[in-house]
């Protein structure tokens, strides 16, 4: 039998002045507090309570082992706490795109559980933007130069994007040199930049340029797939297609316009209570992509 278990009966008993208070009080039968107790006696070779019908109460063996009994569990409850503490555990729920989950992020989370192995994780993998509240998300890891007011947003790393297509698709389409021939081409766009690009020249105020949105997606891979077929000018992140571009795959378009930076960002509620394990991610995270 349990001798910690059996430790924390009696301590109860001692409170409640009652075996049947004590069962009630930690959801045990009357039969096994008794028993519990009778564990104790014996490890002790002391009987701790005077019994009657009407009442009990401690011994002088009784009072003595309570006062040590109550130190025990005390010393517990000071380990448990400092344990879990240095370990962290318990669950972390983001959102992320799949491109950051690839380029970066899978790598970081990995080095964090090697640190704390008792957080894990549920990932909810999707570039939409999610009510956290709703969905309850601890974290999103978002792409954005806005951030929805009660959200706080750390900065961890800024995201250039380029233009590009593939060498088919513009052989058989218009000549483009200017951002306004945008329209006159089959444009692939994310949700959050469907209708307009913006661009701008050197020594020029940024501007907003029409598209002709032929296909639209959530996913910046599913994008680069379809411009890697032919299928359109598309805006990707340049970590994205580097290699793409490299290997002349994929050419790059208005390459003497510059493209607005796109921040990363770690995201939180500010109306929820941040867990110490998640703010030890934050950190973690921010210090793994600044090191990068």
């Amino acid at each position: 039998m349990d001798t910690l278990k059996a430790i924390q009966v009696f301590v109860c008993i001692a409170q409640q002045g009652s075996l049947t208070k004590a069962a009630d009080q930690l959801n045990f039968s009357r039969a096994m507090v008794s028993r519990y107790l009778e564990h104790l006696e014996n490890h002790f070779s002391a009987r701790l309570f005077h019994r009657n019908t009407r009442k009990i109460s401690l011994t002088a063996a009784g009072e003595q082992a309570l006062h040590y009994c109550e130190n025990i569990l005390q010393q517990q409850q000071l380990l448990l706490e400092m344990t879990q503490d240095q370990q962290q555990t318990g669950m972390i729920r983001l959102t992320t795109g799949l491109f950051l989950l690839q380029n970066g992020l899978a790598e970081c989370i990995q080095h964090f559980r090697q640190q704390f192995p008792f957080v894990q994780f549920d990932i909810v993998v999707t570039e939409d933007t999610l009510d956290l509240i709703e969905a309850q998300i601890d974290l999103a890891f978002r792409i954005s130069p806005k951030i929805a007011e009660g959200l706080i947003a750390r900065p961890l790393f800024p995201i250039d994007s380029v233009l590009c297509a593939h060498p088919e698709y513009l052989a058989q389409a218009p000549e483009i040199q200017h951002p306004d021939q945008l329209l006159q081409h089959t444009c692939l766009t994310h949700h959050s930049m469907h209708s307009v690009w913006t661009l701008n020249a050197i020594n020029q105020k940024p501007q907003n340029y029409a598209l002709n949105s032929v296909i639209q997606s959530n996913d910046a891979y599913a994008l680069l797939e379809l411009c890697k077929h032919a299928q359109g000018i598309a805006m990707l992140p340049a970590a994205l297609v580097q290699a793409e571009l490299n290997q002349k795959r994929l050419h790059q378009i208005l390459p003497d316009y510059a493209l607005p930076q796109m921040q990363l960002s770690v995201v939180y509620s500010s109306r929820r209570h941040l867990s110490k394990k998640t703010q030890e991610f934050i950190a973690f995270v921010a210090q793994h992509f600044n090191l990068a």
